[in-house]
């Protein structure tokens, strides 16, 4: 009796492609994504196993979890749908697989992909009559030894926020709104001829300019001019098209007005609801002046309402009050005393690193200040700082709060005004000059100095470097790459890009 003979699998039926599946995922969990992406150009049958939609969402879920496109997609439901798993729907998935690891592999590797650069207008940091920033602090408490800055940065005129970055661009002669993934441009409808911009800033996607008028309206002595200071607002919406740039209000920020002189400072911060504004300037009186002692005040708006009144069009008020509207409105006034009282007036040498105003009717401002070391040998305390956070009720009553940030924040060196951002864990509060967290990616960009030495004695550094962490990875960038984007001490981004600007007088992103 003979025995039948053995049924031989064809060739063409024998690789990794064929494997059962539970191996086939095994075989997956010991490749990198590039590997993974390498493997679908052995074969049109490995392409097809490498590339098919059940593997490409396992395989998201589990190496991308965190990112913006996963949470999205998790978040729509696409991963429960059963008709997204068919074969006509592989290319979908691919693009999104694909687009995640050369992402994560520029990351990786501190590369960007991609290099945009955006011409600003010109003259910016050099005091032109048309764009005048407000001058950072001289001096501050969280320097070494209350010293000047042992770095100083110019100016930053850009603003970003969750993908929108407002600049003054050269080409227009304009502002525009960028929305950067998109790669699409919007023009705000604002007019910055005869107008001096002191700031941007892009806050609760509601966009607010500080600017003055370009001609004094009195003086104040014999070497200061007082200028007429506003604050437009735009509301930023998406629509169909893209995103509308929508005009929103207007204010007279400070009554009398204030010179555009480098002494007199006032730094401000907004949400949708309320605008605040901290005013820090010298006392010019013959008699009292001390530099110790400059004048401050604080005044809150309400800015919720839009009016169609610009006050900038009606410096003497003289048809304010024959137009109805809801238009804003002051709600609270702090005084030096009051700030004395809350124990937040900075006086001659201020540690205020952070101004904010939630909704709820509080102001929280942030002190940063340069602990002394108590004998030279007490190096453990040497290099260390205390935060503190005070919040201030500006609606109805009730207490102040101050107590420990719990969290470090970089030293003062003008680059963020008062915008700064606490620091992630396990970072030299003193060496960071700015860091961006992408929380929910869980992806960091951190520009801090490079110092001299370990002990920085000399108080100089040798340098700039970008250290990009992901989940994954820590990579650092070369310095040609950071010195494009380290030139105000500023940068921004998320997972996805990281802006900042050069000493040409550009913005540049750098696109993962």
């Amino acid at each position: 009796m003979h025995s039948a003979p053995l049924q031989c699998r064809s060739p063409s039926n024998i690789g990794v492609p064929f494997l059962p599946r539970d191996l086939f995922l095994i075989v997956l969990g010991y490749l990198d994504v590039e590997d993974i992406i390498r493997c679908r150009r052995v074969s049109k049958t490995w392409c097809n196993a490498f590339g098919e939609p059940i593997n490409l969402i396992l395989l998201l879920q589990q190496r991308f979890r965190h990112t913006r496109e996963v949470r999205k997609l998790q978040g729509g439901g696409a991963f429960d749908h059963a008709d997204l798993l068919i074969p006509e729907n592989a290319s979908e998935w691919r693009k999104v697989f694909d687009g995640l690891a050369a992402r994560y592999y520029h990351l990786a590797r501190g590369m960007p992909r991609l290099v945009r650069k955006l011409k600003l207008c010109q003259d910016q940091h050099h005091g032109s009559t048309q764009w005048y920033p407000v001058q950072p602090f001289n001096v501050h408490a969280s320097n070494y030894w209350e010293a000047m800055f042992d770095l100083r940065f110019p100016h930053a005129f850009w603003t970003y926020e969750d993908g929108l970055l407002v600049y003054p661009d050269a080409q227009h002669s304009a502002i525009l709104l960028m929305d950067v993934e998109a790669d699409a441009t919007f023009m705000v409808p604002f007019a910055i001829s005869d107008r001096v911009i002191r700031r941007l800033r892009l806050q609760d996607r509601l966009l607010v300019i500080e600017w003055a008028e370009s001609e004094p309206f009195h003086r104040v002595n014999d070497s200061d001019q007082v200028h007429r200071h506003y604050a437009t607002s735009f509301m930023i919406e998406r629509t169909a098209e893209g995103w509308k740039v929508d005009p929103w209000n207007e204010w007279k920020i400070m009554f009398l007005g204030h010179p555009l002189s480098d002494r007199d400072r006032f730094f401000s911060s907004h949400n949708q609801h309320y605008y605040v504004i901290y005013s820090w300037q010298p006392n010019r009186s013959l008699y009292t002046a001390d530099e110790d002692a400059p004048i401050e005040s604080m005044v809150v708006w309400d800015i919720s309402q839009r009016t169609p009144y610009r006050p900038s069009l009606d410096p003497h008020g003289n048809v304010r009050d024959a137009i109805p509207d809801d238009g804003p409105s002051i709600v609270a006034r702090f005084s030096f005393r009051e700030l004395d009282f809350y124990s937040v007036r900075q006086r001659g040498c201020p540690s205020i690193v952070r101004l904010d105003i939630d909704r709820t009717g509080s102001i929280e401002i942030t002190d940063n200040t340069f602990c002394r070391f108590a004998s030279p040998g007490d190096e453990e305390s040497r290099w260390k700082s205390k935060v503190q956070t005070t919040s201030i009720p500006f609606i109805g009553y009730g207490p102040c709060w101050q107590r420990d940030t719990g969290v470090p924040f970089p030293a003062y060196r003008g680059n963020c005004e008062l915008e700064a951002v606490p620091l992630g864990r396990g970072h030299s509060w003193y060496l960071c000059l700015c860091e961006v967290t992408d929380h929910l990616a869980q992806v960091s960009f951190t520009l801090q100095v490079i110092p001299t030495s370990e002990d920085y004695d000399d108080n100089h550094f040798r340098g700039l470097e970008v250290i990009i962490r992901t989940p994954i990875s820590e990579a650092t960038m070369n310095p040609i790459q950071t010195s494009e984007i380290s030139f105000t001490g500023k940068i921004s981004g998320d997972e996805r890009f990281v802006i900042g600007e050069n000493n040409n007088n550009e913005v540049v992103i750098f696109t993962f």
